[in-house]
């Protein structure tokens, strides 16, 4: 990745491109179509516009922006833990259908541990009370951040 004060190439509007277009269009109508070459004519480069300089934080911001902020639903929820639970109705579903299940056992005398995998795919091992408890919390964060309030 390039860095602050790399060397780079400036077009006739002082934009930074990190490489030369393949092609260029001289004002005589000629093409040139090797940048390795064309380059390093003086002529062809005064002519197109392009100049050699070095990268500033702001070209850099231009070149490599930061990623857009995750939605809500793609960031998740943050257990008391401080781990996530996904959003997506894919996970709500199997959620949903961990818990169906877990609170049947818990019904039949079934006492065995509850493992979620969260967002990351880390496993995590709970009893069925702590469970019970993540997924109200987990409803009603849901309910209220889908509704457009805090989760």
């Amino acid at each position: 990745m390039p860095a602050l004060n790399d060397p780079c190439w400036r077009d006739a509007s002082g934009v930074a491109h990190l490489s030369l277009p393949h092609r260029v269009h001289l004002p005589d109508g000629s093409t040139r179509t090797d940048a390795a070459q064309w380059s390093l004519d003086q002529a062809v480069l005064a002519a197109t516009g392009w100049t050699r300089s070095m990268l500033t934080q702001a070209d850099l911001d231009r070149l490599f922006p930061p990623p857009p902020e995750p939605t809500w639903e793609e960031a998740g929820w943050e257990t008391p833990g401080g781990w996530r639970l996904g959003w997506t109705a894919d996970r709500v579903a199997l959620l949903t259908g961990l818990y169906v299940l877990a609170s049947r056992a818990a019904q039949l005398g079934i006492d065995q541990p509850i493992v979620v995998s969260d967002m990351s795919g880390e496993r995590h091992t709970l009893t069925f009370q702590e469970f019970e408890q993540l997924m109200l919390a987990y409803g009603a964060a849901r309910a209220a951040a889908s509704a457009g309030g805090e989760a």
